[in-house]
């Protein structure tokens, strides 16, 4: 009995290991340091350089971006959106700065020029 609770136990263990290598993982990975209007951030580069090192040794496809101006980070989260298309897994991953105005978080690009907090509507991303 206990042979075969053993053979059940790794007959399980290994099917579940071979369905999470078949599931397609894709990841967006941003790192923004370098602000044209706002002081530089040191760590989201790296950040997202080992994000994106880590996601892919998890077997996920990533997508990069780094010190994105609003048109580029609009670009690229567009591209992944038709990516998403048959994914089983998708993650999105975001170092840099960020606001929150009125209850609304927003992703701060590198243009981004936010003397107000009306601003953050035109200039962030929600």
């Amino acid at each position: 009995m206990l042979r075969l609770l053993m053979l059940l136990c790794t007959f399980c263990a290994l099917s579940a290991s071979a369905f999470a290598q078949a599931e397609r993982r894709i990841a967006l990975v941003i790192g923004n340091s370098t602000y044209q209007n706002t002081p530089e951030l040191k760590n989201p580069k790296n950040d997202a350089i080992d994000m994106a090192a880590a996601l892919r040794r998890l077997g996920f496809e990533v997508f990069e971006g780094r010190d994105l101006d609003k048109r580029s980070m609009e670009r690229v989260i567009r591209q992944f959106g038709v990516k998403l298309a048959g994914a089983d897994v998708a993650l999105f991953f975001y170092a840099g700065h960020g606001v929150a105005v009125g209850g609304q978080n927003y992703l701060v690009p590198t243009d981004a020029r936010l003397a107000s907090e009306g601003d953050a509507d035109f200039e962030g991303l929600p």
